[in-house]
């Protein structure tokens, strides 16, 4: 299943068509050197999808104006072209597809761009027969990647300068990541994937992805309670504080999660209104302060009372002692008038003395005041006893005041409490919800370990389908026929090693020879005939494959000048007799016919394109001739004009 070429179309610029007819089996344009041979391969490479155009500067890029490439599958024909970027030009700008019966070509006017690039590459991979496809690398850092159109490629081209390479199997091996890239498709493209492959691998990745899931979710619950025991003891003394869980209650296990989730669905009241007792204690606090105001005023009274008494007594006993002094007067014998002269005993003084009227006098003020004083005594007594009498209420008001008080603030204060409380439960509760909703394990999840058990059942059945070690056993077991068949290609031809057990390495790309002296690599191999033989066989021998299992590899093989490493530099006709030596002529005759044969027996559809100097007069050769360009005759006429 892929497709072949029927025919490459060249436009030039005035509208003019060559076409370059190929068919079935084999296909020979035999010619001189600078006709053009060489630009088949890159020619066909660029219509097919290639993002450069590699077609060396000269009159093809001069006088071209498009690329046509005719492709057939099954019956299915598309024709492909592009435009010449001209000289010095990397790559076209413009892409032109029609798919259907081509009963003729377009004419140049009618092809313009209706596609692109990326495009064109898509669907030539597609019609390649080349399916999803995915190859992932069990290790280093590459990513995965997918076989297309241009890795298929890589083993239907042998340009001149690869085929007699001693170091270069496979086209393109220089560029960079190329080598890698086939190594990673080579066993998609031979068959050793499943055409499966890609479905499983997407199965196995849902199955993973779902298996990371659940045992994350599992990790989460045995987390919820390795890495939350903190927190759960926390909650729970937290309820045992609010009167919600037990005192002895104990968490031990995760059962703490099936008890709490009971636990939060207690009913608590909402906070109800409490009685103030504001106003009752701002109240009782006025009648303190104003019974502790008169309290005071009072005991000052008092004081004053008490100390006025006192001051009255001193006064009393002072005028008493006084007054006793003055009474000593009726012991005057009258009075003589003289200041001089002592009143009583009538010597004389050295001071003068009151007279007998001054100290009668004074007597009787001070038993005035005397008699004043006693009158008033006992009122003052009387008073102060008032106020004691007062004040001792008073204290005992302020008492039962002040008791009042404290029974209102603490009645105050448990109400408080009590709402304080109710809040606190319902606050707890709350956090209590989340605490269950975040941490503790989803119900629904109850079979998650059989779910897991499960998926790696499912996980190990799959992965029994795309084992890697069972790619690998298949990689070798067709490796193993690929190499029979070059080791029975390998006797047609006068090789070096030709006896020896060939093998395809695909590690190292190359062919090897195991040997009684051990492997031998191409590397390792003498002379150009040797590398181009094995060049030869060993393509021809992966093709056989490749038709044979209905790879989707396009079914065509060109070489490009196998013959190089015999004609001389300056061959003409390409006829045998132009080289010297009768075993480099017995090596090209093999060579040809290892092509014949080949072709014979490689399944349909395949054609092999063959580059060449050669031009056997053999019969089949000249049936398989397509053109042969010597004279005036090339890929490009000379007459058509240049851009």
């Amino acid at each position: 299943m892929s497709f072949s070429i029927k025919a490459i179309v060249l436009y030039s610029h005035d509208g003019e068509k060559r076409i370059l007819r190929f068919g079935p089996g084999l296909n020979v344009i035999t010619g001189k050197s600078k006709t053009g041979k060489s630009a088949i391969i890159d020619i066909i490479d660029y219509c097919l999808g290639r993002g450069s155009f590699n077609v060396a500067e000269g009159e093809i890029r001069k006088r071209v104006s498009w690329f046509g490439l005719h492709l057939s599958n099954k019956g299915d024909e598309v024709f492909i072209a592009r435009d010449n970027p001209g000289p010095g030009a990397s790559t076209g700008s413009m892409v032109y597809f029609s798919r259907g019966v081509i009963a003729e070509y377009p004419d140049v006017e009618d092809i313009g761009k209706n596609t692109t690039e990326t495009s064109l590459k898509t669907f030539v991979t597609q019609f390649a027969g080349i399916l999803e496809n995915e190859n992932r690398p069990e290790t280093g850092t590459r990513p995965p990647l997918e076989a297309n159109i241009s890795h298929a490629l890589l083993l239907c081209f042998q340009p001149q300068g690869t085929i007699a390479s001693k170091d270069q199997l496979f086209h393109r091996m220089n560029e960079p990541f190329l080598p890698q890239a086939l190594k990673d498709t080579f066993p998609y493209l031979i068959g050793a994937v499943e055409e499966d492959h890609l479905r499983y691998l997407y199965e196995l990745d849902e199955h993973k992805r779902r298996l990371r899931f659940l045992e994350a979710q599992e990790a989460k619950k045995l987390q919820a309670i390795e890495l939350s025991r903190n927190r759960v003891s926390r909650i729970v003394n937290e309820g045992k504080r609010l009167g919600l869980i037990p005192q002895e209650y104990q968490a031990v296990d995760d059962t703490v999660f099936s008890f709490l989730s009971d636990v939060a669905q207690t009913q608590v009241d909402g906070p109800t209104l409490m009685q103030d007792f504001g106003e009752t204690i701002q109240r009782l606090e006025g009648d303190r302060r104003a019974l502790a105001l008169r309290l005071e005023e009072l005991n000052q009274d008092r004081r004053a009372a008490m100390a006025f008494l006192s001051a009255q007594t001193d006064f009393s006993r002072e005028a008493t002692e006084q007054q006793s002094r003055l009474r000593s007067i009726g012991l005057f014998k009258g009075d003589s008038g003289k200041e001089g002269i002592c009143p009583i005993c009538e010597s004389s003084l050295d001071a003068p003395v009151p007279s007998v009227e001054q100290i009668t006098e004074s007597l009787e003020k001070v038993s005035s005041a005397l008699s004043f004083v006693h009158r008033e005594s006992p009122h003052l007594q009387s008073h102060v006893t008032d106020l004691e009498k007062n004040i001792a209420e008073l204290t005992d008001r302020l008492r039962d005041v002040q008791r009042e008080l404290n029974t209102a603030i603490s009645s105050d204060q448990e109400a408080k409490a009590a709402q304080d409380q109710v809040i606190a439960r319902a606050r707890y509760l709350g956090r209590l919800s989340d605490f269950l909703e975040t941490l503790s394990p989803d119900s629904e999840d109850d079979d998650v370990q059989e779910q897991i058990a499960e998926l790696k059942i499912l996980i190990e059945a799959v992965q029994s389908k795309i084992n890697s070690e069972e790619t690998a056993s298949r990689m070798d077991t067709f490796l193993n026929l690929i190499g029979d068949k070059m080791t029975a290609y390998s006797q047609e031809l006068s090789l070096e090693h030709s006896g020896s057990s060939l093998r395809l390495d695909v590690k190292k790309l190359t062919v090897v020879a195991d040997t009684e002296d051990g492997p031998i690599p191409l590397s390792r191999m003498g002379s150009g005939e040797n590398w181009v033989g094995y060049h030869v066989l060993t393509h021809l021998a992966l093709h056989w494959w490749l038709r044979r299992k209905a790879r989707p590899v396009p079914g065509f093989l060109v070489f490009d000048q196998p013959t190089q490493a015999y004609y001389p530099s300056d061959v003409k006709r390409g006829a045998l007799e132009e080289i010297e030596k009768d075993d480099d002529r017995l090596a090209v005759q093999q060579l040809f016919q290892l092509m014949k044969k080949s072709c014979g027996e490689i399944e349909r559809p395949f054609q092999l394109i063959v580059l060449d100097h050669a031009h056997l007069r053999d019969k089949w050769f000249e049936d398989a001739i397509v053109e042969e360009w010597r004279g005036e005759i090339a890929l490009v006429p000379h007459d058509w004009p240049t851009q």
